[in-house]
């Protein structure tokens, strides 16, 4: 949880920026009440779930309405429908003996079961931890360290099950024994796992306030309306697409139009059945479009969106010069929410992400030698509580009521935050982050390899993609041999492209790993896969 205090050396730079909640798409009332609802502490004077009573009252104002439309087959599914899921999801964790406080995992992918299900943890007090890819071992390894009771899934599991209950929509509710010693996360929240990992030392408690909260302020600077349709391709299970996708669907009836991932072959004519208006993205997304030629999109799609990692200014001209529109920045973390938004028509130049969400103040930790640029720091209302069973470091960035994250940046004159560089070793795989320390850890297990150095190198269609580095103490192991043994443990996109040998890792005056000499080796063994 939180620590009380930690100091981050240097000083705080005089730029901050906050952008005030507006009648952009009237709702600035609800903005209003909730302010009390959060600021008092009465949240559960009608529900015990504050989206839950809200999801509730959208389904009596527009039951019959197509609340999610199943991608590629077109299958509307009404309010009324997912509110029948929620009560029948709501019966079994009831049925099943878990209650408040109870962990549950869920790995269903991006199916319209999920939002129901979201909101039926919310209303049962449970703690949701939700994953997207994922192997059999990292769900088991997760399960055990994360305390949970329970897991929902698609697909068969291998699981010590004491109770099985069927869900709507094929899924299983898997009761599993109840841990020694319970977990302590809070009621109602969401661990939002924040590296790439499985691994809970780095999943961000985020309870329903936080939640509700990020929904209200992606909202607000988005300008998203009920009249809205989100094309859903990114992950649900992501901070990205619960505060883009699920939040807005279940908070004021914004409809989905849903795919399990993005196929972009099928995007133009998916947007143009569904009548999407708003598509959240990430660069990897945009740069396929490029690369396929689109030269025009459906008139119906109004705003594009671009989170996850920066992306390339090019594929920015690019569109706003072959589609005529302008793919619009979003900052944010897993730790924190939304961060910064866009909302211009301008292309600038170098890119900037925008001024910082509503309710949201963000300030730059610039260190003692630096000019201007240094860690961003957010604090606001959306910002998590802390780390599960965190180690000392990870607790550290949470500090004054807010978090320092691993980006470095700074403002200009005009309040625009312009990301500059990165703290922090994770890699950016299209969107997604892996931890390379959880990759190394995976690779020096195998059999044949002795030791192992993992890094993220620049990708013209990822953003960045895994490279790594292995001493091996059986020659004849090769890179396929290698990525089938990853395959068991780790998720494809953990899985390294590249693959160097080399006969010992070089080092640097100090005696440690040369990193960067490293790197000029990768970048001159272009054939080593």
């Amino acid at each position: 949880m939180r620590s009380p205090r930690a100091d981050i050396p240097g000083t705080m730079s005089s730029m901050a920026s906050t952008r005030r909640m507006g009648g952009r798409c009237g709702s600035a009332s609800t903005s209003e009440r909730l302010a009390v609802i959060w600021t008092t502490g009465h949240s559960n004077a009608v529900s015990a779930s504050v989206i839950a009573e809200r999801f509730g009252q959208v389904v009596r104002d527009h039951r019959d309405a197509a609340a999610v439309r199943v991608l590629p087959d077109g299958r509307a599914i009404s309010f009324a429908d997912l509110r029948s899921d929620f009560s029948t999801m709501s019966r079994a964790f009831a049925a099943a003996g878990l209650d408040r406080a109870s962990a549950i995992v869920s790995l269903v992918g991006n199916r319209p079961e999920f939002f129901p299900l979201f909101a039926a943890c919310m209303d049962v007090g449970a703690a949701l931890i939700p994953l997207g890819d994922a192997t059999d071992a990292e769900v088991a390894a997760l399960i055990q360290r994360a305390g949970a009771s329970a897991v929902v899934v698609e697909r068969p599991m291998r699981l010590r099950a004491t109770r099985e209950l069927a869900l709507p929509g094929g899924l299983r509710l898997l009761r599993l024994a109840d841990p020694a010693v319970a977990p302590e996360y809070g009621e109602s929240v969401v661990l939002k796992l924040t590296s790439g990992s499985t691994d809970l030392p780095k999943a961000a408690i985020a309870p329903e306030r936080c939640l509700v909260n990020d929904g209200r302020h992606i909202i607000e600077a988005m300008g998203i309306t009920r009249a809205d349709v989100n094309f859903g391709c990114i992950p649900l299970s992501h901070s990205y697409g619960l505060g883009n996708l699920v939040m807005p669907l279940l908070w004021q009836g914004t409809s989905v139009a849903l795919r399990q991932s993005f196929n972009p072959a099928q995007f133009v004519e998916d947007v143009a059945v569904s009548q999407a208006t708003i598509f959240p993205g990430v660069p990897f997304v945009f740069e396929r479009m490029k690369a396929l030629g689109l030269t025009s999109l459906p008139v119906s799609l109004r705003l594009l969106i671009t989170a996850g990692a920066r992306i390339d200014p090019a594929t920015v001209r690019w569109a706003r010069r072959h589609l005529d529109r302008k793919l619009h920045s979003f900052y944010g973390s897993s730790e924190t929410g939304g961060i910064a938004y866009d909302d211009s028509d301008e292309v600038s130049d170098p890119l900037d992400v925008g001024r910082a969400m509503p309710e949201t103040k963000v300030t730059i930790r610039v260190s003692d030698h630096a000019v201007s640029d240094g860690r961003i720091f957010v604090d606001g209302n959306a910002v998590a509580s802390g780390y599960a069973r965190a180690g000392a470091d990870a607790v550290a960035q949470f500090f004054e009521g807010g978090f320092v994250t691993g980006d470095l940046g700074h403002f200009d004159d005009h309040g625009r935050l312009f990301l500059t560089g990165r703290a922090s070793p994770l890699v950016n795989v299209a969107g997604r982050k892996v931890d390379p320390a959880e990759v190394e850890r995976a690779l020096v297990d195998l059999p044949g390899i002795s030791d192992a150095r993992v890094f993220g190198m620049r990708s013209d269609t990822r953003g960045q993609e895994v490279v790594a580095f292995i001493v091996r103490s059986d020659d004849s192991l090769t890179p396929l041999a290698i990525r089938q043994r990853c395959a068991m443990t780790l998720s494809t996109y953990k899985i390294p492209r590249r693959f160097v040998f080399v006969d010992r890792f070089p080092v640097d005056p100090r005696g440690k790993v040369d990193c960067r000499a490293l790197e000029v080796l990768a970048a001159e063994k272009t054939d080593v896969l």
